[in-house]
């Protein structure tokens, strides 16, 4: 092989880690890393952050968000109309759901081209929101494992059984 060939080439195209997507098994750039940060229970913004970057990295000229229900209704409308007042359309905007089907946040994306996903991008658009599902449920379960531990501690002892 000549020295002066691409290493592109020269590396077997299955383990080349920026190829363009091409089927439904691809994952997004770092994944195991953002799996990884999941399952040590790194602090939910920065996960979140690292598969944004994933995500607009990887699809390119693309800028994406987890928006979180806070209460908050029509959040997305005030959301999307600053970032159309910016020149950015809306690319995709997806539902986030816990296992029990609630909404757990939005994945929106915003480009500065008026177009829709193709199927390879709509492939790594669903495999953000399972990771972005899994990171949240699983906070949302942290949550409720403490929760009830503080809510003991504020309230009265037990009484206590002697035979």
């Amino acid at each position: 092989m000549d020295d002066h060939q691409s290493r592109t080439t020269r590396v077997p195209r299955e383990l080349w880690p920026y190829q363009h997507c091409d089927d439904s098994r691809r994952q997004l750039v770092g994944e195991g890393h953002i799996l990884e940060l999941i399952s040590l229970g790194a602090p939910l913004p920065g996960i979140l952050n690292r598969l944004c970057t994933a995500i607009d990295v990887q699809i390119g000229n693309v800028v994406s968000l987890v928006v979180l229900p806070n209460g908050e209704e029509n959040q997305l409308g005030p959301l999307t109309r600053s970032a159309m007042q910016v020149g950015l359309s809306v690319f995709s905007s997806t539902a986030i759901l816990s296992r029990d089907k609630s909404l757990l946040g939005t994945l929106q994306l915003y480009c500065c081209d008026q177009r829709r996903p193709t199927r390879q991008e709509f492939q790594l658009i669903g495999r953000a929101v399972q990771l972005a599902a899994f990171a949240l449920q699983r906070n949302t379960d942290k949550e409720n494992f403490e929760k009830p531990r503080n809510e003991m501690s504020d309230s009265p002892p037990l009484k206590q059984f002697i035979n």
